[in-house]
Protein backbone atom coordinates (compact mmCIF):
# COMPACT_ATOMS: atom_id res chain seq x y z
CA UNK A 1 0.00 0.00 0.00
CA UNK A 2 1.29 3.51 -0.86
CA UNK A 3 1.89 6.17 1.97
CA UNK A 4 -1.23 8.41 0.23
CA UNK A 5 -3.40 5.11 0.59
CA UNK A 6 -2.61 4.65 4.14
CA UNK A 7 -3.10 7.87 5.39
CA UNK A 8 -6.05 8.70 3.32
CA UNK A 9 -7.69 5.03 5.05
CA UNK A 10 -6.73 6.14 8.48
CA UNK A 11 -7.14 10.23 8.42
CA UNK A 12 -9.86 10.77 10.58
CA UNK A 13 -10.89 7.40 12.22
CA UNK A 14 -12.32 7.54 15.72
CA UNK A 15 -9.82 6.05 18.08
CA UNK A 16 -9.95 5.74 22.19
CA UNK A 17 -9.20 9.22 23.67
CA UNK A 18 -9.64 8.19 26.87
CA UNK A 19 -8.37 5.74 29.48
CA UNK A 20 -11.90 5.90 31.23
CA UNK A 21 -13.44 2.81 29.81
CA UNK A 22 -16.79 1.73 31.60
CA UNK A 23 -17.54 -2.09 33.35
CA UNK A 24 -19.66 -2.43 30.47
CA UNK A 25 -17.43 -1.84 27.32
CA UNK A 26 -16.74 -4.96 24.96
CA UNK A 27 -13.24 -3.86 25.61
CA UNK A 28 -13.42 -3.41 28.90
CA UNK A 29 -11.65 -6.36 29.32
CA UNK A 30 -8.22 -5.76 27.93
CA UNK A 31 -8.35 -2.04 28.51
CA UNK A 32 -8.64 -2.13 32.17
CA UNK A 33 -5.89 -4.59 32.32
CA UNK A 34 -3.33 -1.97 29.99
CA UNK A 35 -4.55 0.99 31.26
CA UNK A 36 -3.91 -0.42 34.63
CA UNK A 37 -0.19 -1.22 34.22
CA UNK A 38 -0.03 2.16 31.97
CA UNK A 39 -1.05 3.76 35.40
CA UNK A 40 1.09 1.48 37.98
CA UNK A 41 4.12 1.15 36.18
CA UNK A 42 4.64 2.96 32.78
CA UNK A 43 3.89 6.41 33.78
CA UNK A 44 6.04 6.66 36.57
CA UNK A 45 8.61 4.68 34.33
CA UNK A 46 8.68 7.62 31.63
CA UNK A 47 10.56 11.17 31.91
CA UNK A 48 11.86 14.28 29.81
CA UNK A 49 11.27 14.56 26.65
CA UNK A 50 8.40 11.74 25.60
CA UNK A 51 7.03 10.58 22.06
CA UNK A 52 4.11 8.66 21.59
CA UNK A 53 5.01 6.70 18.49
CA UNK A 54 1.74 5.77 16.63
CA UNK A 55 -0.39 7.55 18.97
CA UNK A 56 -3.77 7.10 17.67
CA UNK A 57 -6.43 8.74 19.60
CA UNK A 58 -3.52 9.93 22.26
CA UNK A 59 -5.80 7.96 25.34
CA UNK A 60 -2.38 8.36 27.17
CA UNK A 61 -1.24 11.71 26.60
CA UNK A 62 -3.09 13.35 29.76
CA UNK A 63 -1.41 10.49 32.14
CA UNK A 64 1.90 10.79 31.14
CA UNK A 65 2.01 14.62 30.92
CA UNK A 66 2.46 14.60 34.78
CA UNK A 67 5.66 12.12 34.77
CA UNK A 68 7.71 13.91 31.29
CA UNK A 69 8.66 17.72 30.73
CA UNK A 70 7.21 17.46 27.22
CA UNK A 71 4.87 15.15 25.40
CA UNK A 72 5.18 14.60 21.45
CA UNK A 73 2.21 12.71 19.88
CA UNK A 74 3.36 11.31 16.33
CA UNK A 75 1.45 9.08 13.85
CA UNK A 76 0.86 8.67 9.89
CA UNK A 77 -2.63 9.75 9.84
CA UNK A 78 -4.50 12.32 12.45
CA UNK A 79 -7.83 10.41 14.27
CA UNK A 80 -10.42 11.79 14.80
CA UNK A 81 -10.55 15.39 16.85
CA UNK A 82 -6.58 14.74 17.62
CA UNK A 83 -3.97 17.51 16.08
CA UNK A 84 -0.74 15.74 15.80
CA UNK A 85 2.36 16.90 16.87
CA UNK A 86 4.33 15.11 14.38
CA UNK A 87 3.23 13.56 11.07
CA UNK A 88 5.32 11.06 9.89
CA UNK A 89 5.50 8.49 6.40
CA UNK A 90 5.02 4.81 7.43
CA UNK A 91 8.06 3.16 6.93
CA UNK A 92 10.65 6.43 6.91
CA UNK A 93 12.84 7.74 9.56
CA UNK A 94 10.76 10.24 11.85
CA UNK A 95 11.96 14.15 11.33
CA UNK A 96 14.00 14.23 14.90
CA UNK A 97 17.55 13.77 15.87
CA UNK A 98 19.32 11.01 17.03
CA UNK A 99 19.52 10.43 20.89
CA UNK A 100 16.75 13.59 20.95
CA UNK A 101 13.95 11.48 23.13
CA UNK A 102 14.26 10.31 26.97
CA UNK A 103 10.64 7.76 26.91
CA UNK A 104 9.20 6.69 23.76
CA UNK A 105 5.32 5.38 24.13
CA UNK A 106 4.68 2.47 21.91
CA UNK A 107 0.93 0.98 22.31
CA UNK A 108 -0.75 -1.68 20.40
CA UNK A 109 1.45 0.08 16.93
CA UNK A 110 3.79 -2.97 16.37
CA UNK A 111 1.29 -5.47 14.97
CA UNK A 112 -0.20 -2.31 12.39
CA UNK A 113 3.99 -1.61 11.51
CA UNK A 114 5.21 -4.66 8.41
CA UNK A 115 8.77 -4.07 9.54
CA UNK A 116 8.58 -4.38 12.67
CA UNK A 117 12.75 -4.47 13.08
CA UNK A 118 12.83 -1.64 11.22
CA UNK A 119 10.34 0.11 13.77
CA UNK A 120 12.41 -0.48 16.85
CA UNK A 121 15.92 0.40 15.11
CA UNK A 122 13.95 3.64 14.65
CA UNK A 123 13.48 3.39 18.68
CA UNK A 124 16.79 2.86 19.19
CA UNK A 125 18.15 5.61 16.85
CA UNK A 126 15.65 8.30 18.95
CA UNK A 127 16.57 7.11 22.51
CA UNK A 128 19.20 9.16 24.23
CA UNK A 129 21.13 6.57 26.80
CA UNK A 130 19.23 5.17 29.58
CA UNK A 131 16.26 6.09 27.69
CA UNK A 132 12.49 4.18 28.08
CA UNK A 133 10.96 2.00 25.54
CA UNK A 134 7.50 1.82 26.73
CA UNK A 135 6.03 -0.70 24.22
CA UNK A 136 2.56 -3.01 24.84
CA UNK A 137 2.21 -5.75 21.98
CA UNK A 138 -1.35 -7.94 21.18
CA UNK A 139 -0.25 -11.80 21.29
CA UNK A 140 -4.10 -12.93 20.95
CA UNK A 141 -7.03 -10.16 19.44
CA UNK A 142 -9.36 -10.12 16.46
CA UNK A 143 -8.09 -8.55 13.41
CA UNK A 144 -8.43 -4.86 13.24
CA UNK A 145 -7.88 -2.02 10.71
CA UNK A 146 -7.64 -4.30 8.04
CA UNK A 147 -5.80 -4.49 5.58
CA UNK A 148 -2.99 -2.99 7.96
CA UNK A 149 -2.94 -5.76 10.40
CA UNK A 150 0.27 -7.88 10.08
CA UNK A 151 1.67 -9.39 13.35
CA UNK A 152 0.73 -11.23 16.41
CA UNK A 153 4.13 -11.35 19.27
CA UNK A 154 4.70 -14.14 21.80
CA UNK A 155 6.88 -13.13 24.96
CA UNK A 156 10.01 -14.39 23.03
CA UNK A 157 9.53 -12.19 19.31
CA UNK A 158 9.13 -9.79 21.36
CA UNK A 159 12.05 -10.52 23.57
CA UNK A 160 14.04 -11.19 20.41
CA UNK A 161 13.68 -8.01 18.85
CA UNK A 162 13.87 -5.62 21.49
CA UNK A 163 17.68 -7.46 22.10
CA UNK A 164 18.60 -7.30 18.46
CA UNK A 165 18.99 -3.68 18.84
CA UNK A 166 20.61 -3.48 21.93
CA UNK A 167 17.53 -2.78 24.26
CA UNK A 168 17.47 -4.42 27.84
CA UNK A 169 14.56 -5.38 29.07
CA UNK A 170 13.80 -4.15 32.41
CA UNK A 171 10.05 -5.48 32.58
CA UNK A 172 7.80 -7.60 30.99
CA UNK A 173 4.80 -8.84 32.21
CA UNK A 174 1.11 -10.65 30.26
CA UNK A 175 -1.56 -8.52 30.08
CA UNK A 176 -4.44 -10.81 31.71
CA UNK A 177 -4.33 -14.82 31.51
CA UNK A 178 -6.91 -17.17 29.60
CA UNK A 179 -9.72 -16.70 30.82
CA UNK A 180 -9.52 -12.78 30.61
CA UNK A 181 -8.54 -13.54 26.83
CA UNK A 182 -11.60 -15.61 26.39
CA UNK A 183 -13.98 -13.46 28.00
CA UNK A 184 -12.31 -10.85 25.66
CA UNK A 185 -12.76 -13.17 22.51
CA UNK A 186 -16.47 -13.71 23.74
CA UNK A 187 -17.35 -9.90 23.72
CA UNK A 188 -15.43 -9.14 20.46
CA UNK A 189 -17.84 -11.63 18.68
CA UNK A 190 -21.05 -10.80 20.33
CA UNK A 191 -19.75 -7.20 19.39
CA UNK A 192 -19.35 -8.00 15.71
CA UNK A 193 -22.54 -9.33 15.66
CA UNK A 194 -24.14 -6.56 16.67
CA UNK A 195 -24.98 -7.52 20.59
CA UNK A 196 -25.65 -4.06 22.57
CA UNK A 197 -26.81 -5.57 25.68
CA UNK A 198 -25.03 -3.72 28.57
CA UNK A 199 -25.79 -6.10 30.84
CA UNK A 200 -24.15 -8.98 28.78
CA UNK A 201 -20.89 -7.15 28.56
CA UNK A 202 -20.96 -6.25 31.76
CA UNK A 203 -21.81 -10.16 32.98
CA UNK A 204 -19.02 -11.57 31.07
CA UNK A 205 -16.29 -9.16 31.83
CA UNK A 206 -16.74 -9.46 35.51
CA UNK A 207 -16.83 -13.18 35.64
CA UNK A 208 -13.81 -13.41 33.12
CA UNK A 209 -11.73 -11.25 35.24
CA UNK A 210 -12.76 -13.22 38.59
CA UNK A 211 -12.05 -16.36 37.11
CA UNK A 212 -8.66 -15.11 35.83
CA UNK A 213 -7.78 -13.86 39.13
CA UNK A 214 -9.04 -17.20 40.40
CA UNK A 215 -6.98 -19.52 38.23
CA UNK A 216 -4.23 -17.69 36.49
CA UNK A 217 -2.62 -19.28 33.20
CA UNK A 218 -0.21 -16.87 31.31
CA UNK A 219 0.82 -19.09 28.23
CA UNK A 220 -2.37 -17.42 26.58
CA UNK A 221 -2.82 -13.73 27.07
CA UNK A 222 -3.75 -11.00 25.44
CA UNK A 223 -0.80 -8.46 25.39
CA UNK A 224 2.52 -8.43 26.32
CA UNK A 225 3.52 -5.23 28.18
CA UNK A 226 7.22 -4.31 28.15
CA UNK A 227 9.60 -1.62 29.54
CA UNK A 228 13.14 -1.34 27.76
CA UNK A 229 15.95 0.70 28.12
CA UNK A 230 18.67 1.68 25.97
CA UNK A 231 21.65 0.04 27.28
CA UNK A 232 24.65 2.15 27.72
Amino acid sequence: MSEGTIREALSGVPRMGSISVPPDHHHYIVLSLLNQWMADVAAPAASGVLLDYGCGGQPYRELFSRFVAQYIGADVAPAAGIKLDLLFQAGEPLGLPDQSVDTILSSQVLEHVPDPQAYVAECKRLLRPAGKLIISVPMQFRQHEKPYDYHRFTRFGLERLLQQEGLKILDLRPCGGAFAMLGQILCNTLSVRGVKSKLAYRLINRSALWLDRKYPDYDDTMNWNCIATNSV
